[in-house]
């Protein structure tokens, strides 16, 4: 099977080769596949400045703060700094804590190639037609043969990563108009239901609470905790007719739970979901877990309910982005959008 990362190989060499050795880590070692799939947003960041003569930070030129300078100039869209910043502080943790994870792997993987994706048609082809990443499959190969392959990626990033610092770009743009192109590039960004809630995971620890949808799961044995604010992933209820449920994150403060999320892909209408799944939670939760409730209000036993896509409020498209929510109290709030954080 080819490298998802191939159509990279022309305009920008040092993409395609980071991305086809994070594939081959991605069995044999998550450690090091997530330390690529990091270098991949690092190198993004990079090129941008680099071809759209950005000067770096005069102090402190670090990845966060490129990142920062980019985000000044508006050429960073809220749906790609979200990716850059979930690929940084995967990196950081497999850097510093030695930290590994397939399951984040995969998930990274799938969002660094929408990632190149977007460089490509903002900085390189502007039309070129993303074909569907498929997830490498596993290979059955002797660790002399392993090793082997590996040694030759490393030496040709290497190598590449200094070609890379000579690229210029034959494009006349203005700040602007780079804009302009990376946000309608931006239309081509397809997030599944997985990354999206990768990427909720992140925003919801900006906000101080733990939470982790691979790790931190109903079905993984995690329960609430006094003293920890816990969005449980995969919460199960059930109504009174029997029809079971999962929630995509049950909200708790120590041992009462306060929220219900539900996070959807890009497209998805959003009050449309909390009209009815966030709704129909709220009147789910399962007798043995009563005793965390903090009350009741009519038929529903949460207090507040939340719908999301991970996306950015944009006026003109109100009802499929943003984070909409209701509340159950004695006088019910509407459905309402407020911005993250």
């Amino acid at each position: 099977m080819k490298s998802n990362f191939i159509f990279l190989d022309r305009t920008f060499p040092i993409l395609a080769q980071i991305g086809s050795a994070a594939e081959e880590y991605l069995y044999s070692d998550p450690n090091s596949c997530l330390i690529k799939l990091g270098l991949i947003g690092e190198t993004i960041v990079n090129l941008m400045m680099q071809l759209d003569h950005i000067q770096p930070p005069a102090y402190d030129n670090t990845h966060a703060n490129r990142i920062k300078s980019l985000k000044a100039q508006g050429l960073l869209p809220r749906e790609i700094d979200d990716i850059l910043y979930s690929l940084r502080m995967a990196r950081n943790k497999a850097v510093h804590a030695n930290y590994d994870s397939l399951e984040d792997c995969k998930v990274l993987m799938g969002m660094a190639h929408e990632l190149c994706i977007w460089f490509m048609q903002t900085y390189g082809d502007w039309q070129y037609n993303p074909e569907r990443f498929e997830l490498p499959a596993e290979k059955r190969l002797t660790k002399s043969d392993y090793e082997a392959i590996i040694r030759e990626k490393e030496a040709k990033i290497e190598e590449l990563t200094k070609l890379a610092q000579q690229i210029e770009s034959t494009q006349k743009l203005t700040i602007e108009e780079r804009a302009s192109r990376g946000n309608r590039a931006l239309e081509q960004l397809h997030l599944s239901e997985e990354q999206t809630r990768y990427i909720i995971d992140e925003q919801l620890r900006k906000v101080g609470w733990e939470a982790d949808t691979i790790n931190l799961r109903y079905s993984k044995g995690t329960r609430p905790q006094k003293g920890r604010n816990l969005a449980i992933a995969e919460w199960p209820t059930r109504n009174h007719q029997g029809k079971t449920g999962y929630a995509d994150y049950a909200l708790f403060v120590g041992l009462q739970m306060v929220g219900i999320i539900e996070a959807k892909r890009k497209y998805t209408d959003i009050p449309s979901v909390i009209d009815n799944q966030c709704k129909e939670y709220a009147q789910a939760i399962r007798e043995d877990h009563a005793s965390y409730q903090v009350g009741q209000w009519n038929q529903y036993q949460v207090p507040f309910v939340f719908a999301t896509n991970g996306r950015k409020y944009l006026k003109q498209l109100e009802t499929k982005s943003g984070i909409w929510f209701w509340t159950f109290g004695k006088t019910p709030i509407s459905r309402k959008h407020f911005k993250a954080g």
